[in-house]
């Protein structure tokens, strides 16, 4: 952003024109309450934002991203996500997988029962007057139930076909996929966030180095009135011009220092730990990754490619539906023991069998959920589209984006260079007197606003850098690519 003052206008007050020089950085930091215009010289502030050196650990660019995409909060949250989505494809194996139980009983009854069938067979003989039957033909009384009886079963069934495990699985595994993709779009989303901070901040401490020179110059020019009202050469409104250029300054100081601890505080939570940033010159960035136009990379964004795996997902649990009718068979295989030997004989037995079930109408179930996994197709298409159309509109802005950042910067440093000349010359001029003090102040704050501005067409330059790596999804592997050892 540059701000031109028209030859001949009215002179604005210093604390004005820097809350609308730093107005781009304003969606990274909320700008303070407009500065008070001060009459009397104040004491200079400490920055209240900057940490005191050695306090917080010093990175790079390079090296807070490597941080926040191995400890971010947000980062592990999205991998959590992505892993209880991935647990759904061992759900889905289940299908095919065998069930075992077993159980055991112990009952106490307080009489036991028993088939007595010699005192049938007596009573028969006894009634119709038969022949006694032979003792040892006759059995011995079982008994069905004992006063204290065990028992204990084991089963294990073993599908053999079911649709479920046919028709789910690979939806399960492409949802599974997307997921994962989703998560590592999360990452990018945050490694995104974390560059436009650290690089916010390396703008806001620019700035504040040139509010700095700001209120170094206005000391100077406030000492150089009072020597000049000491020997009669002035007059008081220049002094008083002098002091509220220097309260200005700090009180512009102040509120940069107060944004400055703002994102330092933001920083600190996407990445895991309280840092700050390395300087801008000693700041080694990573090399970003940035495909050429005609490779389409919008089309292999995370998002995109999430968004075409849940279209997929989301067919085959149309194509489930439509086969769900299919009959299941299963294998089961259950071994019994009882402690009553009963009419066998034999306390253990076991069953072999094999059976199969056919859904003939289940109350119109399956009918229902057709319709609704055919809605969420419908909605994961038209959310498929949105992604690709968003992915490349996020595209084409970025790369606009940076050229006009570039053509900004260019003009910028140019009224920067150009301003100091005009410092220089107003301020000798002024000491020849050749010039007023009004003058000497509009110089000053001309200076001061250019080497803002251009400090801010910096930071805008490589946040504009990172973000066109951020619409191709290759912030996170410029980080990767950085950290590789060259050979």
């Amino acid at each position: 952003m540059f701000i031109r003052i028209a030859a001949g206008s009215a002179r604005r007050p210093l604390s004005l024109v820097l809350l609308a020089a730093l107005s781009p950085l304003g969606a990274l930091a909320q700008t303070a309450a407009d500065a008070p215009r001060a009459v009397e010289p104040a004491a200079r502030p400490e920055p209240v934002g900057a940490p005191a050196p050695g306090t917080l650990r010093t990175v790079t660019l390079r090296e807070v991203l490597s941080l926040a995409a191995t400890q971010s909060p947000d980062v592990a949250a999205a991998r959590a996500q992505a892993a209880v989505a991935a647990a759904g494809v061992r759900r889905a194996w289940t299908a095919w997988q065998p069930e075992v139980t077993l159980g055991a009983q112990y009952v106490h009854s307080s009489a036991e029962a028993q088939l007595d069938l010699g005192g049938f067979v007596g009573l028969v003989a006894g009634v119709f007057q038969l022949m006694p039957v032979n003792p040892q033909l006759v059995p011995e009384p079982v008994v069905i139930t004992a006063r204290n009886s065990q028992y204990a079963s084991a089963q294990i069934s073993q599908p053999l076909f079911t649709p479920a495990g046919v028709f789910l699985l690979g939806p399960a595994k492409a949802g599974a996929e997307a997921a994962e993709l989703g998560a590592l779009e999360a990452r990018e989303q945050v490694l995104l966030a974390v560059a436009r901070t650290f690089l916010g901040l390396q703008g806001i401490h620019q700035m504040m180095d040139a509010a700095r020179e700001a209120e170094s110059v206005a000391l100077q020019r406030e000492g150089e009135a009072k020597a000049q009202l000491g020997a009669g050469m002035t007059v008081e409104a220049a002094l008083l011009r002098a002091q509220s250029e220097t309260a200005q300054a700090r009180v512009q100081l102040a509120q940069l220092s107060g944004q400055y601890a703002q994102l330092l505080a933001l920083l600190g939570a996407l990445v895991g730990e309280p840092v700050q940033p390395a300087l801008l010159e000693s700041s080694g960035g990573p090399r970003w990754l940035i495909p050429s136009e005609d490779q389409s990379p919008w089309e292999d964004t995370y998002a995109v490619r999430s968004a075409s795996l849940a279209v997929k997902a989301n067919e085959g649990k149309v194509t489930y539906d439509l086969f769900s009718w299919l009959p299941s068979v299963v294998a089961q295989a259950r071994g019994l023991y009882n402690s009553n030997a009963g009419f066998t004989g034999q306390n253990t037995t076991y069953e072999v069998s094999v059976a199969a079930s056919m859904p003939l109408y289940d109350r119109g179930q399956r009918y229902a959920a057709l319709a609704e996994d055919r809605a969420r197709l419908a909605q994961a298409k038209a959310q498929y589209a949105s992604a690709r159309a968003r992915a490349h509109a996020n595209w084409v802005a970025a790369k606009a984006n940076i050229q006009a950042a570039e053509a900004a910067l260019a003009q910028a440093e140019s009224q920067a260079q150009l301003a100091a000349r005009v410092q220089k010359q107003v301020a000798a001029a002024f000491r020849a007197g050749m010039s007023t003090s009004l003058e000497m102040s509009d110089a000053d704050t001309r200076r001061f606003l250019a080497a803002s501005a251009a400090a801010q067409a910096r930071a805008t330059l490589e946040i504009r850098r990172v973000e066109l790596a951020g619409a191709a999804g290759r912030i996170a592997a410029s980080v990767d690519e950085a950290e590789q050892p060259r050979p």
